[in-house]
């Protein structure tokens, strides 16, 4: 794995699309309990640390994925820790930034850099994380945090993108680097 340096930098985290509309039904209950697991976890540690925690969620969707479970397909999915204290960007588009403040509020918070968690990998994530060049931003994928609907897309997203383990991010938050 190849190794960053994040010396000095100023992440956040950011949680893409972790609404019941985006429930894929190839990952089992037990799995997505697992990556809100997983997420919840870096959320709490991003807040302990004095770091942003950014939900992004996409409003209207209903027209490009349907949502026939129980309650409003833009609720985020059960379990998933969201607080007062984090921010919540409304999105119309696959990138997170289309249309939206969240460069701005990024930049706000003093951030250089996002950690990016949530769903769909190969569809929002990826677009959010590419589109994090143009707003100035070192985009990060948080590996065992991005939900495909196909385990083969996250490889090839490890593959493609600069990716983070826990540990690698525990690192960073308790000691900067």
């Amino acid at each position: 794995m190849v190794e960053y340096n994040l010396t000095g930098r100023e992440m956040a985290l950011v949680v893409i699309d972790m609404q019941k509309r985006y429930r894929i039904d190839s990952v089992t209950q037990d799995q997505m309990d697992c990556y809100i697991g997983r997420i919840n976890a870096l959320a709490s540690d991003f807040r302990d640390h004095g770091r942003p925690v950014v939900f992004v969620r996409f409003i209207g969707g209903e027209e490009c994925h349907p949502y026939t479970g129980e309650g409003n397909g833009e609720d985020f999915m059960e379990g998933l820790d969201v607080r007062d204290t984090d921010i919540i960007v409304d999105k119309g588009y696959m990138n997170g930034y289309r249309d939206t403040l969240l460069a701005e509020v990024l930049h706000d918070r003093g951030c250089d850099c996002i950690l990016l968690a949530g769903t769909v990998t190969q569809y929002c994530v990826m677009s959010t994380y590419f589109a994090s060049f143009d707003h100035g931003l070192s985009p990060y994928l948080a590996k065992g945090c991005c939900i495909s609907t196909k385990e083969e897309c996250n490889e090839a997203a490890w593959k493609v993108c600069k990716a983070l383990t826990s540990e690698r991010v525990k690192l960073y938050l308790e000691k900067g680097e």
